[in-house]
C-alpha cells in the first residue's frame, strides 16, 4: 500500500508544529512497517526542501505563508497538482482538510482519500485569534468560500478521522457530515519513558513548549517568572517566520530574569530530560484544537496549567485557567502536591489512550477497510 500524507509541514526547517510532528511520527512508523510513504507539503519559496525524511519521500512545493495575495495563492496550488500525480498513492491521507485535499480528490478520484482532522476553524476561532494577531483577521468571503470547499472535500472523502472527541459537533456543523460517520482516533505519542526514569527536580520547575506565536501568548508565561522568584521557568519553543521581530522585542523585557531559561527549539532528548523534571507544563494559548505539547507533557508526568480545555482534558490533569487565572492555578497546583497526583493521572491517561503501535493498528485496519 502506498500512502501519501498531505500537510502544511513536516516539522523540519523553521515549520516545526504539530501537524508535522504527528506526519514525522506516524510516516515513520509506517515506514518501519514496510510501507511507502510520501509527504506533499508546502515549503517557503527561498526555503531549500529536503527531498526524504526517515525513509518518507517528500514531495514539495513552494507556497507563501507571508504572502495575503488570493492569486499568489493560486498559483502555488498549480504547483501541487503535479506532484499529487507523482505520489501515485493508493491512499491520501490529509492532516486536516486543505485546498490540496480537494485537489487531490479531483486528481486521482478512484483513489482512497481521508482526512484527519486537527484544528477546524469556524467563524469565532477567526475572530478569537484576530484579538491577537491581526494576521487572522476575519474576511467573510475567503471563509465563505473555504468553507465550502472544504464542504465539498469532507463530503467526498472515503474516510474522517478526528483525534478531539469535542470537534465531532464542530465538524458535523461546519461541513454538514454526519457525527456518527466521524471516528476518534488519537494522535499518538512517539516515546513515552518507563515511569521510573521520570525524576522531577527538587526545586518547583515549571516549563512552557510550543511555538512563540501570538497565539500562544508565550508572555504570560514570561510574567509568571517574574511573580514566582523561587520557581524555576523553562521555555522550549522558536517562533514562526512571521514572529520572529515580535518575538524578539518581547523577549527582551524578560532576558534578566535569573529563574527564566529560553532554550529555543530542542531535539527530543533534551525536551524529554526538561519535561521528566519539570512539574508543571503551562500553555497560556488564546485557543488550541488538542495540542500534543500536553500529551508530550503529561506522558513526563507534568501536571497542565491552561487557558484552553480540550476534552476536559486540563480539568482532569491539571488546572483549567478559564478566566487566565494563572496565579492562582499555579498555586493551587503546588499546593499539597496536588501537580504530582494530577501528572501521574495523565501519564497514565497517554500510556493507556495514546500508544503509537496501537493506533497505527488502528489507522491500518480503516485505511484496509473497503
Amino acid at each position: 500500500m502506498r500512502i501519501c500524507f498531505i500537510t502544511s509541514e513536516i516539522f523540519w526547517g523553521k515549520r516545526r508544529g504539530g501537524f508535522g510532528k504527528l506526519v514525522r511520527v506516524v510516516g515513520r512508523e509506517l515506514v518501519k512497517r514496510g510501507f511507502d510513504v510520501s509527504v506533499i507539503c508546502r515549503s517557503e519559496p527561498d526555503e531549500d526542501s529536503p527531498t526524504e525524511l526517515d525513509g518518507m519521500q517528500i514531495l514539495s512545493y513552494p507556497y507563501s505563508i507571508t504572502s495575503h495575495s488570493i492569486f499568489r495563492h493560486l498559483v502555488d496550488y498549480t504547483k501541487v497538482v503535479p506532484l499529487i500525480r507523482k505520489a501515485d498513492a493508493d491512499v491520501y491521507l490529509s492532516i486536516d482538510c486543505m485546498v490540496e485535499t480537494y485537489l487531490a480528490q479531483k486528481i486521482m478520484p478512484d483513489r482512497k482519500h481521508v482526512i484527519w482532522a486537527q484544528d477546524p476553524f469556524d467563524e469565532s476561532d477567526y475572530k478569537l485569534l484576530s484579538s491577537v494577531d491581526s494576521n487572522y483577521k476575519f474576511n467573510r468571503l475567503k471563509f465563505w468560500v473555504t468553507t465550502e470547499l472544504y464542504r465539498r472535500a469532507y463530503k467526498k472523502a472515503d474516510l474522517i478521522l478526528t483525534h478531539a472527541k469535542y470537534f465531532k459537533p464542530k465538524i458535523s456543523r461546519l461541513y454538514h457530515i454526519n457525527p456518527d460517520e466521524i471516528i476518534y482516533l488519537p494522535n499518538p505519542i512517539e516515546h513515552i519513558p518507563d515511569e521510573s526514569s521520570i525524576v522531577k527536580s527538587e526545586k518547583p520547575t515549571v516549563c512552557f513548549l510550543g511555538r512563540m506565536d501570538p497565539q500562544k501568548r508565550y508572555w504570560i508565561f514570561f510574567e509568571l517568572a517574574k511573580s514566582f522568584h523561587d520557581i524555576k521557568f523553562i521555555a522550549i519553543g522558536k517562533p514562526s517566520l512571521l514572529y520572529e521581530e515580535l518575538y524578539r522585542r518581547i523577549l527582551k523585557d524578560y532576558e534578566k530574569l535569573e529563574n527564566l531559561e529560553v532554550m529555543g527549539f530542542v531535539d527530543d532528548e533534551i525536551k524529554s530530560r526538561i519535561l521528566s523534571r519539570s512539574w508543571v507544563m503551562v500553555l497560556p494559548s488564546i485557543r488550541e484544537g488538542l495540542p500534543i505539547a500536553f500529551l508530550e507533557a503529561l506522558s513526563h508526568g507534568c501536571a497542565l496549567l491552561s487557558s484552553v480545555n480540550p476534552d476536559n482534558i486540563v480539568s482532569k490533569f491539571g488546572y483549567y485557567a478559564a478566566k487566565d487565572e494563572f496565579e492562582k492555578g499555579l498555586c493551587a497546583l503546588l499546593k499539597d502536591n496536588m501537580w504530582r497526583v494530577k501528572g501521574r493521572s495523565g501519564y497514565n491517561y497517554v500510556k493507556r489512550t495514546h500508544n503509537l503501535s496501537r493506533i497505527i493498528d488502528k489507522l491500518l485496519k480503516y485505511l484496509k477497510d473497503p
